[in-house]
């Protein structure tokens, strides 16, 4: 059985973010405080704050990164599809997409 060394108080706030955190379902006696503020207390204090920092902008970096290639495959991706649509119209296509199309574009002209 650990001794209290120090005693801390929590805001308000917290103690009832504790309880939400700490509340298991399905089971009447919630997880024990104590160790959940020492494990968590244990993992923050363990870790360089400047390193955390840095790794999140790396994150951020890389994630911002990876959906501008997305967006660049989407755009051409688009393009193409425009350019196919296109050239079908141009030749006269008796496909159901153009069929469709077509008459989608006469009711919205007699309208």
């Amino acid at each position: 059985m650990a001794k209290v060394v120090r005693a801390f108080s929590l805001d308000p706030g917290v103690s009832e973010d504790l309880d939400l955190h700490t509340t298991v379902p399905g089971k009447s006696k919630p997880m024990n405080k104590s160790k959940y503020v020492n494990e968590a207390l244990k993992f923050y204090m363990g870790k360089n704050i400047k390193e955390m920092i840095e790794q999140n902008r790396s994150l951020k970096q890389n994630l911002t990164a990876g959906l501008r290639n997305k967006d660049v495959i989407i755009q051409g991706l688009e393009h193409q599809l425009d350019e196919l649509q296109n050239a079908m119209e141009r030749s006269g296509c008796r496909c159901l997409w153009c069929r469709l199309k077509k008459r989608l574009q006469k009711s919205q002209a007699e309208q």
